[in-house]
């Protein structure tokens, strides 16, 4: 069987609703009408009673029927006394009605095919003891109350035909940038233009809500599928050039007639190509684990104080070999819950960048303090600086403000990414100030507590 579409489960839906609604209406409407004309019909019957008791009396213990009105507002007045007995009227006229006789109480009977409300009142007049009884017709639903439900019961099918017509209708343009949005998004996933967008129509309702969320969807997805095809075409370009170096130097050592020293040159190279490309794959894996939240920290108590002042002590010779100062500001012992290996690394990326940028003669300062339930590390260098437009990327993977400058330095583009990996790894976060041509500022902020990572995941 073929499943219903939204339209026609709203349309069935609403129609559910609307009949239901009708069937509680009129039900209230004739319960309620018909209590209505049964108190009405009580109030008569008792009004022409009292009535009637008032114009009885006796003669001498004979009663006069001369003053008495028998049949007054559709009701028929019986007398009868007490044993029962029929006194008035004598002509036997009127409708006949076998009901027990009970003072002041109102009550349906059936005669004969036909239905009455009876009302009795016992009363003692002239020293005579006597039931007076009133009886009309209980017209029920066949009076005008009937005729009424009659016209309801025709005209609730044209009513629900009504209401499912107009109710698919509404929901069919209201269902109209749905079918819009549908059919942008098979154009979208059946080409290669992933810049096409489903735009808004102006509206705040939550259709238009629905659309702007998919926009912002295949933003995210267009910026990821860009970034992986530059991710891909970089780490190919930066694992070719190594691996030719490696079989160019093989095949050259192959050759005839190649002396001691020439052959351990070859091998040399190769070993440095091969550190380098195991170098990269080590940071693309830590890369890769991040991402899918594979990646398992071993957390523990960590000194980043005194973690600091080691990376500090391990690149002082790289600083001055570059002609530079590495300054270090540690206020206090810095305790924290964290994985010792990545923070090691994050600290190793950020300094190792801002001695590979900086400039002759020039500083890098290391800052680490405290605030409130944070530990703020910062990195500031005294280099060239990043430029405005490239400041936004620079945490990319093998983004480069300037390819050229990166390679003669010997950066793969991976430093600044793994350093935000691992930051959020620990729920912290990383930012980055720079002035193109005076510096560049660092600035890493940790939690001292750990909190539960959703981003971690089962280990390999």
């Amino acid at each position: 069987m073929k499943k219903l579409s939204i339209k026609a489960k709203v349309t069935l839906w609403y129609t559910a609703l609307v009949f239901l609604l009708i069937v509680v209406l009129l039900g209230d409407l004739f319960y309620f009408s018909s209590r209505v004309l049964y108190e009405r019909a009580g109030e008569s019957l008792s009004r022409v009673v009292e009535a009637a008791a008032g114009q009885v009396h006796f003669e001498r213990g004979e009663l006069d029927e001369r003053e008495i009105g028998f049949y007054a507002d559709g009701v028929s007045v019986f007398l009868y006394d007490d044993q029962g007995r029929r006194l008035a009227p004598r002509s036997g006229s009127g409708p006949k009605v076998n009901a027990l006789l009970e003072d002041g109480v109102l009550k349906s009977s059936q005669d004969g095919g036909e239905r009455w409300l009876v009302y009795d009142r016992y009363t003692q007049i002239d020293g005579v003891s006597l039931w007076i009884r009133g009886v009309t017709p209980d017209t029920g639903f066949s009076g005008p109350l009937g005729t009424m439900l009659l016209l309801a019961l025709i005209a609730s099918p044209f009513l629900l035909l009504i209401a499912a017509g107009g109710g698919y209708l509404i929901t069919k343009r209201a269902f109209l940038p749905i079918e819009h949005m549908i059919g942008t998004v098979r154009s979208i996933s059946g080409g290669n233009d992933l810049s096409r967008r489903i735009g808004g129509s102006g509206a705040k309702d939550e259709i238009a809500r629905l659309g702007g969320t998919f926009d912002e969807m295949f933003d995210r997805l267009q910026t990821s599928f860009e970034d992986e095809k530059r991710f891909t075409s970089d780490a190919s370009h930066e694992l070719r050039t190594p691996a030719a170096i490696i079989l160019s130097q093989c095949e050259y050592a192959l050759e005839d007639e190649k002396s001691a020293s020439e052959l351990r040159e070859s091998v040399r190279v190769i070993l440095r190509q091969a550190k380098r490309m195991n170098s990269l794959i080590a940071r693309l894996l830590l890369l890769a684990r991040a991402d899918n939240g594979r990646l398992q920290p071993e957390f523990e108590e960590v000194d980043l104080g005194e973690l600091c002042a080691v990376v500090c002590e391990e690149l002082e010779p790289s600083a001055k070999q570059e002609g530079l100062t590495l300054h270090q500001e540690i206020e206090g012992q810095v305790a924290l819950t964290a994985d010792q290996t990545l923070l090691m690394r994050l600290v190793t990326n950020l300094l190792s960048n801002a001695i590979r940028y900086n400039r002759p003669g020039g500083s890098v300062t290391l800052c680490l303090r405290t605030e409130g339930e944070n530990a703020l590390l910062s990195v500031r260098d005294t280099g060239i600086g990043i430029a405005p437009e490239h400041l936004p990327k620079i945490f990319g993977r093998f983004y480069r403000a300037d390819a050229a400058r990166t390679a003669e330095r010997g950066g793969t583009g991976l430093g600044l990414s793994i350093v935000r990996s691992i930051a959020q790894v620990h729920g912290g976060s990383v930012e980055a100030q720079s002035t193109l041509g005076e510096g560049s500022d660092f600035t890493v902020t940790l939690p001292l507590r750990r909190e539960e990572n959703p981003g971690v995941g089962e280990p390999d």
